[in-house]
């Protein structure tokens, strides 16, 4: 008779292998360790996962739940007084929060490349696509193809987060006013409207 699945035991095996991941990076972890730090047999691990990467493939799949809960909280206010700037800071405040294992997915972007991961992708964009489409149908900003303006923006984030945050380019004042600046007018009410 299979054993049940404990929701802790998944829990506290994820967050063992997210310290030891951060900590020596995940081509040095081992199943092993992530086992003894978690306080389970090595071979419970694999009741829960079936190697390394398909710890790796959870961990980049709670990552971007995360990130779709924050673009859901800020996307609708991007029009806002402060809307932009808000969601620039939040998007920031995670990717520091999340800065070593942003470090890994970098070097490895295979941790991210499972078929779930993929599609909290497609949800994160999606959830952009649909709010862009309805603003843009509302008038409240230019009309331009929603999926590549949800690219575009995106994009501006990413290089904001890799620049603050990994590579530490510039201050973090620089690109939020920068990234704010392009964002605003982008999403401007059409000039016909």
């Amino acid at each position: 008779m299979a054993r049940p699945i404990d929701p802790e035991k998944r829990a506290a095996i994820l967050q063992a292998a997210k310290m030891i991941i951060e900590r020596d990076g995940y081509q040095s972890a081992k199943i092993a360790q992530i086992a003894a730090e978690a306080g389970v047999a090595a071979g419970t691990v694999y009741l829960y996962f079936d190697s390394k990467e398909a710890i790796a493939a959870a961990l980049a799949s709670e990552f971007f739940e995360l990130a779709s809960a924050l673009t859901r909280k800020h996307a609708p206010q991007l029009t806002e007084p402060n809307g932009v700037e808000n969601y620039i800071d939040a998007v920031v405040e995670f990717a520091i929060a999340n800065k070593a294992l942003l470090e890994q997915l970098k070097p490895n972007p295979k941790m991210a490349e499972d078929e779930y991961s993929k599609e909290k992708r497609r949800e994160l964009q999606g959830q952009m696509i649909s709010m862009l489409q309805d603003q843009m149908d509302k008038g409240i900003i230019d009309s331009y193809d929603p999926r590549g303006l949800a690219s575009l923006i995106f994009g501006i984030m990413h290089s904001v987060v890799m620049g603050v945050v990994v590579f530490k380019d510039y201050p973090r004042e620089i690109y939020r006013e920068t990234a704010a600046k392009i964002l605003r007018k982008a999403l401007q009410p059409s000039a016909t409207a």
